[in-house]
């Protein structure tokens, strides 16, 4: 079943205000008084994402009858953090679009964009703090703990083909699984749940978060440039990025293909080679395999769906899930 966006913004409707509620602060939270700080917040509030994590934190608690100012700034806190680690990961990969709008580096340079991204990381504790919950400040530190050490270990092994499926799961479980699991869990805290059934919200949503990041590697190479918002066709691998279609692909073809494969990986001239890279990994099936990973992991996100009432927000939280296993950005 096809999700598309419509579908998912009439689902969003039980949440419509709190979504509001929490644009608002997100924005708030991006100004200053310093005159650079201000221009440059104003520069990310025109990149919108797709605010995937405070919905699915609002979508937990209103399903659980727990709304409130807690519930906006958990949420709001979330994306800073998110934010946060896009601004950096622009700097690191040296890009220069971001869901088709230049990214802070491509405008005001490097060091200013680091110093910028330590201030929306400052801002996601602040808010979050802001709530008065001590359960809330170990969760996020230990997601900013994981990330970090995972973006660490990809940026150390850049252009390394010889990097495992174990080793590939493992980073994503640090940098982006490691967020949607605190993400839920944050939202099973708020709503009063005990430790056991928080780990549960955790499981949750790191597997949700694995599918999202499966999908997105995905879309580096089935994506259209003008609906993701940024190069693909072999983006990933011009930033030495190795992902999963490739690494299957490479375990599983012929010797003599396996050995082609390589040569054409070791060489910096992705554009041109492109074309004969995805040629193999479409004949060894590594966009099927990567597809079906990703609804494996959806489907564990499932098994855990009874920690939500049923309801509105519950069907609205299943819409989702389905719409990142489907999405096109």
């Amino acid at each position: 079943m096809s999700v598309n966006e419509a579908e998912v913004s009439h689902h969003l409707e039980v949440i419509s205000e709190d979504l509001q509620a929490v644009e608002h602060l997100f924005e708030r939270s991006l100004s200053s008084d310093v005159p650079i700080v201000k221009m440059m917040g104003a520069h990310l509030n025109q990149i919108k994402g797709k605010r995937i994590r405070p919905t699915i934190l609002l979508l937990i608690c209103k399903a659980h009858d727990c709304t409130g100012s807690a519930v906006v700034k958990a949420a709001v806190s979330v994306e800073l953090l998110h934010t946060a680690t896009l601004v950096h990961d622009d700097v690191i990969d040296d890009s220069d679009l971001r869901r088709g709008i230049e990214t802070l580096n491509a405008v005001w340079g490097e060091n200013t964009s680091v110093l910028m991204g330590d201030f929306i990381f400052a801002r996601a504790f602040s808010t979050l703090l802001d709530i008065g919950n001590p359960r809330l400040t170990p969760i996020f530190a230990v997601a900013i703990e994981r990330m970090s050490q995972a973006e660490l270990l990809q940026v150390d092994g850049r252009h390394q083909q010889s990097i495992t499926e174990e080793q590939y799961f493992s980073g994503i479980r640090g940098k982006t699984s490691s967020l949607f699991g605190a993400t839920t869990e944050i939202a099973g805290v708020l709503c009063g749940v005990d430790d056991t059934t928080a780990e549960r919200y955790r499981n949750l949503g790191e597997a949700i978060g694995t599918a999202f990041q499966l999908t997105d590697d995905l879309l580096d190479y089935e994506g259209v440039e003008n609906v993701t918002g940024k190069p693909t066709g072999g983006e990933d691998l011009r930033e030495g990025k190795i992902t999963l279609p490739i690494i299957y692909s490479q375990r599983v073809a012929e010797a003599a293909d396996r050995e082609r494969l390589s040569i054409l990986l070791s060489d910096p001239d992705v554009d041109g080679n492109w074309p004969q890279i995805l040629a193999y990994i479409q004949q060894y099936g590594g966009l099927e395999y990567t597809l079906e990973a990703a609804r494996n992991y959806m489907e564990k996100a499932r098994e855990q769906l009874d920690l939500l009432p049923e309801g509105e927000a519950r069907a609205s939280f299943e819409q989702i899930m389905e719409f990142i296993l489907n999405r096109e950005h």
